[in-house]
């Protein structure tokens, strides 16, 4: 498969949505109340660059998949074999380091054995003690592992017929909600957070997965002409803006219509700016491009140390937290700078050797 820049674009943008929206958040999370399209553009940033990053994972995943049919056949150890080397040890490391120099002491007890362990099993999401308890963007690296598990299966029903496979995932994604948050919340003693950690399980965002899946299988077959791409553009901006912004955004995450479809319309939405992203010629010698590609070669790493990076400095750096005061723009610049240094280091460090060919060549010398 020929490199997509539009695709790394999207990864880019997800990654420093991500970014903003959680230093907004550590510094206080009000510093725009008074300009609310800004504020809630910026509070939405997480689910956005969430949503983006599990459709481009659906995206990826499908022809990976289809890499491997057309070639020796589909293998399910092999598929899970080059997907662990490539996230768990970057997975790992940044793990070990937050239970062992983060904040979080509590995980070194006896009874942080369970977050251990869970963690270290990609199942924390599941559970409301331990998803977050070490760091709190660690809970999407178990929903996207999850997704693995599953993705020959999603590959094989959007091979098949791409279109129900898409309005069956979206429906699927939806009655799973209503049943949680409608008919199972209700008789059981919840706190609010439990809407979010369940909103986002792999069931309740398979619909996110699926698009990138079917924006995979159609991306040699649906083509369009220029206006065709200024008028998806516009009504993408429109209504994308209007569905982030609306107060009514508030509630993505309640027991009412809105709880159940906003995050299922916003991929939607953001899945048709995806295509679009995809479909545009890219010239090499654009300088901004250079540098999207940068953060998006490294997203992975950047994405495991932001937060664990950015709270200890915006915590215990006085000199950070006086630029807090000042600018978050310039917080943003500063903070964004030192976390994409970080990813680059981590990732140069340990996804660049080929830890599977080293090791087999180890043992034949031996």
């Amino acid at each position: 498969m020929k490199k997509n820049k539009g695709i790394d674009i999207v990864r880019a943008v997800a990654i420093m949505s991500v970014l903003i929206y959680h230093f907004y958040v550590l510094i206080d999370g009000n510093r725009y109340v008074d300009h609310q399209v800004i504020h809630r553009l910026i509070l939405v940033g997480g689910e956005i660059g969430v949503t983006l990053f599990f459709i481009i994972s659906g995206y990826g995943i499908f022809f990976s998949i289809d890499r491997m049919e057309n070639k020796d056949g589909f293998q399910f150890s092999k598929f899970m074999k080059k997907r662990c080397v490539r996230i768990l040890p970057q997975y790992y490391l940044s793990l070990l380091i937050i239970i062992f120099i983060g904040s979080q002491g509590f995980v070194l007890s006896k009874d942080g054995i369970w977050h251990i362990v869970t963690h270290a099993l990609l199942m924390h999401n599941f559970f409301p003690s331990t998803c977050g308890s070490i760091s709190t963007v660690l809970w999407t690296m178990g929903v996207i592992f999850q997704f693995y598990l599953i993705a020959y299966f999603l590959y094989k029903c959007v091979k098949k017929n791409a279109i129900i496979a898409m309005i069956a995932s979206f429906a699927f994604t939806i009655i799973c909600k209503i049943v949680i948050f409608h008919f199972i919340f209700p008789y059981i003693h919840i706190e609010n957070s439990y809407y979010f950690i369940y909103g986002r399980q792999l069931f309740t965002a398979l619909d996110n997965f699926v698009i990138g899946m079917f924006l995979a299988y159609y991306e040699e077959n649906i083509k369009a002409n220029k206006s065709t791409k200024i008028v998806v553009t516009l009504m993408v901006l429109i209504l994308g803006g209007i569905w982030c912004i609306m107060p009514q955004a508030d509630l993505r995450h309640s027991d009412c219509l809105i709880g159940y479809i906003w995050s299922s319309v916003l991929a939607l939405v953001l899945g048709a700016g995806v295509w679009i992203l995809e479909n545009i010629e890219y010239k090499n010698d654009m300088r901004w491009l250079r540098c999207v590609m940068f953060i998006s070669k490294y997203q992975y790493g950047i994405y495991l140390w932001h937060f664990v990076i950015a709270a200890n400095l915006i915590q215990n750096s006085l000199t950070i937290n006086e630029l807090a005061q000042k600018s978050f723009l310039g917080l943003t610049v500063i903070l964004s700078a030192i976390c994409i240094l970080a990813g680059y280091i981590s990732s140069i460090t340990l996804d660049a050797p080929d830890y599977v060919k080293l090791l087999s060549s180890n043992k034949s010398k031996q």
